[in-house]
């Protein structure tokens, strides 16, 4: 289990006041809230980027080996697909060969098989984000965080990976944090969402989505679910 509780200030600006909330081993929790409600603080937090008041703690003790995927993919220009999934793996101190085969089971996880050998400026966009999934999955985290991911692709790609990432999920069954600001998209994968208040933020709202996978977008009971979390964004409830 991951238990969080933290504050965080820049200077004598709270933006993170007593955040609370725990997350189960292989589940996949959302995170809603405003813009600049703190949430990539808080993931920055969770990944040791970020100091904080508080504690963290993964299965009662220290933070966890986490993947971190980030709304841009950052990909090194001059490295191939499989390369750039590679480059964790060897800073980890992976020798060549171990770490292109593990690459390589990772590009074809999230169906990049063929385009080992392309480069980020021949890829499309989901593709590219693609690859940065890949490379997180391949140093086999413990948790993932995962800051918009989807946010900047357009509409068709955005659901396709929506569904491809709940597959790959349900494959691995890793712990999932992922930051969203789409309240149908945090109902489509998560089985909680997590809603935070504007600065200072605190856990308003924990909602957890009881619907089977694959999840239908169009039915009432999703519907409900939208519904149900857009309230609690609005003070409703």
């Amino acid at each position: 289990m991951l238990e969080i509780d933290v504050s965080k200030n820049y200077g004598s600006r709270k933006v993170i006041e007593e955040v609370r909330f725990s997350v189960e081993e292989g589940e996949f929790v959302c995170i809603v809230g405003e813009s600049g409600s703190g949430k990539t603080t808080l993931l920055r937090i969770i990944a040791g980027l970020e100091d904080y008041e508080g504690n963290i703690r993964f299965r009662g003790g220290g933070i966890a080996k986490v993947g971190f995927v980030f709304q841009e993919d950052r990909l090194l220009p001059w490295r191939t697909a499989i390369e750039n999934v590679m480059f964790g793996l060897e800073i980890m101190g992976y020798d060549k060969e171990r770490a292109r085969s593990i690459s390589k089971r990772a590009l074809d996880l999230v169906g990049l098989s063929g385009f080992e050998n392309h480069y980020p400026h021949q890829l499309s966009g989901g593709q590219r984000q693609r690859v940065a999934f890949a490379r997180a999955i391949a140093i086999e985290p413990e948790i993932f965080l995962m800051d918009e991911p989807f946010a900047s692709l357009d509409e068709i790609t955005r659901q396709r990976l929506q569904e491809e990432l709940s597959k790959i999920w349900l494959k691995e069954l890793r712990t999932v944090l992922f930051v969203t600001h789409s309240i149908e998209e945090a109902v489509f994968l998560a089985d909680r969402v997590i809603v935070l208040s504007g600065l200072p933020s605190k856990v308003v709202g924990d909602v957890r989505i009881d619907l089977k996978r694959p999840r239908d977008r169009s039915s009432s009971a999703f519907f409900h679910y939208e519904n149900m979390v857009r309230r609690i964004l609005a003070g409703i409830v």
